[in-house]
């Protein structure tokens, strides 16, 4: 075990020491306990969110592998940077001609 001091609000410590009197137990067992709950719980939580992220990623692969077979297993062919390029020119093309509109 490691020594540890702690500041706790008075009403905290209040509450602490009378909790601990009326299960007959000291302080630092009972603090030792509760830590050990959190702990636990925090553990849970982190479980229950790693869980739903892979649920989450499984449907992903589901989803990708329902969309190749539409396709008859050929994945789509895109040139990502080239089409973002295209779209950036398009907009900028739209944007200038939206510019000189308001000139008139």
């Amino acid at each position: 075990m490691h020594r540890t001091q702690i500041l706790l609000e008075p009403e905290q410590y209040r509450a602490l020491v009378e909790l601990a009197r009326l299960e007959g137990r000291s302080l630092s067992e009972l603090l030792r306990e509760l830590v050990r709950e959190h702990l636990a719980q925090r553990d849970q939580a982190a479980d229950v969110i790693q869980a739903r992220q892979m649920a989450a990623l499984e449907r992903i692969r589901q989803h990708r592998q329902a969309l190749l077979e539409r396709r008859g297993g050929v994945p789509l062919d895109i040139d990502v940077a080239a089409l973002v390029a295209a779209v950036r020119e398009e907009r900028d093309a739209d944007i200038l001609a939206g510019s000189t509109d308001d000139r008139r």
